[in-house]
């Protein structure tokens, strides 16, 4: 089903509705969770008929882009949770050289980010940034592996850049590396490891030392197995 979703989305005019459609989120400043306006509204606003703006939401929706909540209306759905990514990466990551090169791409970017929120992070970026950090650490010293958190913790970090675009080309890197490896923190010892590595990074970007805080980056990515420079590229997970 979702396939015929795309095959339709193909035409010219569908693909100019959802493009409006993402223009009326960006207007709005539609976060993950927001609630979307409403299918009468969206009609008004896109000039277009009933049926074309249901068919356009019903795409999103099965995409996992949106999601509809009975009695409430229709919701932005978190970036990870969009199965758009799951079909896209089938066809985009089916040879080996370019699953390496998503994952080096990943580790270009934080360590340029890292290097940006030392020089640019602001008080809320570094409160937040130890918010996480001790969740994380809580879970580690309950047993637990902070999946969650290690995601959360990165994100804010390449917010903490104070580049959006950064910020939105990270999202589908992201998006698409969780489709070709297996997390690290799995690993037998790891998560303690990851916890004292996340320390290191955030101890340098507090201090406002870029070189100190991409070096750290790097060392992080390097133990997690997945940014290793050399003739075979880069291996491993998160």
């Amino acid at each position: 089903m979702v396939l015929n979703v795309l095959s339709e989305a193909g035409s010219t005019k569908f693909q100019s509705i959802l493009l409006r459609i993402q223009e009326v989120i960006e207007e709005e400043g539609l976060k993950p969770g927001d609630r979307m306006p409403s299918e009468r509204e969206l009609v008004s606003r896109l000039e277009v008929g009933r049926s074309t703006v249901r068919e356009a939401l019903r795409a999103l929706e099965l995409l996992g882009i949106i999601t509809t909540r009975r009695g409430q209306g229709t919701f932005l759905q978190p970036h990870r949770a969009h199965r758009l990514v799951d079909l896209l990466a089938f066809y985009i990551l089916r040879d080996q050289p370019s699953k390496d090169n998503l994952l080096e791409m990943r580790g270009l970017l934080e360590r340029g980010a890292a290097r940006l929120a030392a020089l640019r992070a602001d008080r809320e970026d570094m409160d937040e940034l130890e918010r996480i950090w001790k969740k994380m650490e809580k879970q580690v010293l309950e047993g637990n592996v902070p999946v969650e958190e290690d995601y959360e913790f990165h994100r804010r970090l390449v917010r903490a850049s104070q580049n959006h675009l950064l910020l939105r080309v990270w999202y589908p890197v992201i998006q698409y590396g969780q489709t070709v490896r297996t997390s690290s923190l799995k690993r037998s010892g790891r998560p303690a490891e990851a916890l004292r590595e996340h320390r290191e990074i955030l101890d340098a970007i507090r201090d406002r030392d870029p070189r100190e805080a991409e070096r750290r980056l790097e060392a992080h990515l390097t133990a997690a197995g997945f940014f290793r420079t050399g003739r075979d590229g880069v291996k491993g997970g998160i």
